[in-house]
C-alpha cells in the first residue's frame, strides 16, 4: 500500500505497511531502541510501583483499590513513568488517512490488565523485585505500548472494554471496529 501522507504543512512520501501482529512488530522494531534510551528511569519507576503493589498486598487491600489504584493508575499508566504509554509506531488506517480527525493513543493491552499481569508475574517469581526490574520488564515492555487510533475508534463500542483476558487482547479480539493497523515507512 503506497500513499502520500501529509504531516503539517510538509508532504512526505511514506509507504503504509499492514501490521498483523502488533506485539511482534513492537518487539522487532521498537523495543530495543526505546529500552536503550529509557531503561534506567523505567526500572526506577517500575521498582517504585512494585513496592506500592507489595504494600497493598501485604495490607490486604480490597479488589476495588487494587483494580482502580494499583493496577490501572500505578502499574498500568505509571508503571514505567509514562502515563501516555510507549508509542509503538502503529496506527489505525483511519488515523493515517482521515484528515482533520482527532486521534488518541490506545493502551493496547489496557491499563488495568497491565497491572493484573504484573501482579501475577510478581507473585509467581516470589516477589523478586530484581528479577522483575532487570529481566521481566524488558521481556514484557510491549504491555505498555500504545496504538494511535481515531477518537471515534477509541469509543467503547469499537474497542471493547469487556475483553479482560491477556490472550484475547494479544489476538486483538477487543479491536471490534477499528480499521486495519498499519505503520508508516519513509520511501
Amino acid at each position: 500500500m503506497n500513499q502520500t501522507v501529509q504531516k503539517r504543512k510538509k508532504s512526505t512520501e511514506k509507504d503504509i505497511h499492514l501490521v498483523n501482529d502488533p506485539i511482534k512488530f513492537f518487539i522487532e522494531n521498537k523495543r530495543d531502541s526505546v529500552w536503550e534510551k529509557n531503561k534506567e528511569k523505567w526500572k526506577v519507576h517500575f521498582r517504585l510501583q512494585l513496592k506500592v503493589l507489595k504494600l497493598f498486598i501485604d495490607n490486604q487491600a480490597d479488589e476495588q483499590h487494587m483494580a482502580s489504584f494499583v493496577y490501572r493508575l500505578g502499574l498500568g499508566y505509571w508503571g514505567v513513568g509514562k502515563q501516555s504509554g510507549i508509542p509503538s509506531g502503529i496506527l489505525s488506517l483511519n488515523a493515517v488517512t482521515s484528515e482533520n480527525t482527532k486521534k488518541t493513543d490506545d493502551h493496547f493491552i489496557g491499563a488495568q490488565l497491565i497491572g493484573k499481569t504484573v501482579h501475577q508475574s510478581f507473585e509467581a517469581c516470589g516477589f523478586n523485585e530484581d528479577h522483575m526490574a532487570e529481566q521481566w520488564l524488558y521481556e514484557n515492555l510491549w504491555l505498555w505500548m500504545t496504538i494511535k487510533v481515531t477518537q471515534e475508534e477509541h469509543r467503547s463500542g469499537n474497542i471493547s472494554k469487556s475483553v479482560d483476558d491477556l490472550e484475547l487482547k494479544k489476538r486483538m479480539e477487543h479491536y471490534v471496529n477499528v480499521s486495519p493497523l498499519v505503520t508508516l515507512k519513509k520511501r
